[in-house]
């Protein structure tokens, strides 16, 4: 059987429905609980709010309820638009409804119609969704035996033409406002379960702890409710357990237009056998924070799981595909990147890979001689032959040829090794120096033993601070000039563009540009001059020693590249090449060097849009997305001072009567 995938939005008072199809197309009712005594299932009520994405949906979800439940349905009344004949509302009800007329009675047949009052009256509404408008649950006649089997297959009248398949969706129905629960509490603790590192690597549900599935619910509810343009998907197994789940509150998708080139997929959490099964997609602003862009829950580390994950993220996203994605070494998401992001330039997280020297290497012998000699080869060499013979001659002096971590790391060295990434960028996410670190974005509200209840409930907080850190950095920027500390040209041109964070980063490396000295022209190649760049650079015990870098520059195309790679790690020009400018008199850094995404003003100038350039005249996800973007812009604006705000709410209300207008006019 498919695997299935359940697109869900937020389903008032407690509701849940299941709905999905087997491989003939047959609706399939799903594993569902939603306050119910453990070990019974069933599909809920309907209730006044439910959204259906089509009224086939909404029309089998009361066919599977009636047949949980124990009647027959029929369609009352359906409407029609004169014109098109598209239909726009309808009433189901119990087939016992009403009476027959005395004419139409068959005096052979007993009847069998009660007046029953139980009926739900729907309409499609702005959305082009189908919303339940009116309910009535009460029966006036005996109801039939509930079905009792977990999953049931319906007759061969209810079945419907095959979707389209998505590659985030596959063979789904969306039911819009319906929720999926995967029932909590298999009599396996966690903590026990967690202890098999099998069963996390290969496990087909998630881990759910008495509770967690109301949690789950109660997140998602109130998050739909308060969180205008959020999105979340839920993947079941076979026997219709939650294996996976992923989300992103609209700020995030908005966020990845701009700042989504550059990801950071963190899976330690699952990796690393926490309580809760999460794993983040983390960006890099244009202050330097990091920014969320995205969070999963996953029952298992296999490249089925991570493949379902990025291409809901892609969906979500409206297509966007990184230029870089960092992550973990590991085997699963390698061939999970290469079939989803087959253009992207995947790197293991250096910091990750130096983190587990002391576990890999604590118990050989000269250990801190081999950390150092390690930490030396990995840093400090600048081309591939030097990191080349550096690691030989490690692995020779110490002995080392057989070790398997440090075999396997060698043969992915052109995946982690700074000296071999040199073309690659990663806007500051590279860690590509002594001490960096990527931190975890829930680093200090997630601990080992955190609960997923707990982390829900901390998911705002975190959020909320983050944002409100980023609102206030955009203050400081825009409201005050930094200080300046030379009198370097660079340093003046860049502090009236850059963020206040971005700008003191590059401010370091212009105070630097006195540590380096004797800059002399090596090379001349046609318009193309090589130049060395003497630096004394600090080393242990406060002692320092000269090195040399090689810096290219060409002036007929403005193009200025130090063997360091400083601009492609990291976003902003190093000493050395701003060195070599000074020496050919060069007074302003070159505008390719000016990245946009570091500007104070980035969100203002850019309006991200992934569609192809044209509104669908169909597409009101695209719409959504595009409009929750524009307007975001103008809340950020806004919240810069009192004269802001009074412009952009008078603003924002003269766009909503002009909305007003239109809709009076079609009318």
């Amino acid at each position: 059987m498919e695997d299935t995938s359940l697109c869900c939005e937020q389903l008032p008072d407690g509701e849940c429905i299941e709905v999905q199809k087997d491989e003939d197309g047959a609706l399939i009712e799903l594993d569902c609980q939603n306050g119910f005594p453990e070990g019974r299932k069933e599909f809920v009520a309907p209730a006044v709010g439910m959204e259906f994405e089509s009224y086939d949906d909404a029309y089998n979800y009361y066919i599977c309820y009636a047949k949980e439940v124990g009647f027959r349905v029929r369609v009352k009344n359906s409407w029609f638009k004169r014109n098109s004949r598209e239909k726009y509302g309808a009433v189901l009800c119990c087939s016992s409804q009403g009476f027959k007329r005395i004419k139409d009675v068959n005096h052979l047949r007993k009847e069998t119609r009660t007046g029953c009052p139980a009926m739900i009256r729907m309409r499609l509404v702005e959305s082009q969704r189908w919303r339940v408008l009116e309910v009535m649950l009460e029966h006036n006649h005996m109801l039939g035996a509930k079905i009792q089997r977990l999953v049931k297959k319906m007759g061969t009248g209810l079945k419907r033409k095959s979707l389209p398949s998505s590659d985030a969706e596959g063979q789904t129905i969306k039911l819009y406002r319906a929720l999926v629960i995967d029932a909590g509490g298999d009599g396996i603790s966690n903590s026990t379960a967690r202890e098999d590192r099998s069963f996390c690597e290969f496990s087909n549900k998630l881990n759910l702890r008495k509770g967690d599935s109301q949690a789950i619910y109660n997140f998602l509810c109130r998050m739909q409710l308060t969180n205008p343009n959020f999105f979340y998907l839920m993947d079941f197994n076979d026997e219709g357990h939650l294996r996976n789940a992923f989300w992103v509150d609209a700020r995030s998708r908005a966020a990845c237009g701009y700042f989504g080139d550059v990801i950071y997929f963190d899976n330690s959490y699952l990796s690393n056998k926490y309580e809760i099964q999460l794993v983040t997609f983390v960006g890099i602003n244009h202050h330097g924070h990091s920014v969320l862009l995205g969070c999963g829950l996953l029952a298992s580390e296999t490249t089925e799981s991570y493949v379902w994950l990025f291409r809901t993220w892609v969906k979500c996203m409206a297509g966007c595909s990184p230029q870089t994605i960092i992550t973990d070494r590991c085997k699963a998401l390698q061939r999970a990147i290469i079939e989803v992001f087959p253009r992207c330039r995947h790197c293991f997280g250096l910091s990750l890979i130096m983190k587990k020297i002391p576990e890999k290497l604590g118990g050989l012998h000269n250990y801190d001689a081999l950390r150092k000699a390690l930490i030396k080869a990995v840093y400090e060499t600048l081309k591939v032959i030097e990191f080349e013979a550096a690691w030989g001659f490690m692995i020779q002096h110490f002995g080392v040829s057989d070790h398997e971590w440090l075999r396997s790391l060698y043969e992915d060295r052109v995946h982690w090794a700074p000296v071999f990434l040199k073309d690659t960028f990663f806007a500051g996410m590279s860690a590509a120096r002594p001490g960096e670190n990527i931190t975890p974005f829930f680093d200090r509200y997630v601990h080992k033993q955190t609960p997923l209840k707990e982390f829900l409930d901390k998911y705002e907080l975190a959020l909320h601070k983050k944002y409100k850190e980023e609102s206030f950095a955009d203050i400081q920027s825009r409201s005050s000039s930094p200080l300046l500390k030379t009198r370097c040209s660079f340093e003046l041109q860049l502090s009236r563009l850059y963020t206040r964070e971005m700008f003191m980063k590059f401010q370091s490396e212009v105070e630097e540009v006195y540590s380096c000295f004797g800059t002399t022209q090596l090379h001349v190649d046609g318009p193309i001059i090589i130049f060395l760049v003497k630096e004394r650079v600090l080393i242990e015990g406060n002692r320092r020693e000269i090195r040399d870098f090689e810096v290219l520059y060409s002036r007929t195309v403005g193009e200025v590249r130090c063997i360091c790679s400083c601009f492609n790690f990291y976003g902003y020009l190093c000493r050395h090449a701003l060195c070599v400018l000074n020496f050919n008199g060069v007074e302003e850094i070159p505008h390719r060097y000016i990245l946009s995404r570091w500007k104070k003003d980035y969100k203002r100038l850019y309006v991200p849009d992934h569609s192809s350039g044209t509104a669908d005249d169909t597409d009101r996800i695209q719409w959504s997305n595009q409009l929750f973007r524009s307007a975001l812009q103008v809340v950020e604006e806004g919240i810069l001072s009192l004269d802001h705000y009074n412009v952009a709410l008078q603003s924002l209300e003269e766009s909503l009567s002009k909305v007003h207008d239109v809709e009076q006019r079609q009318e």
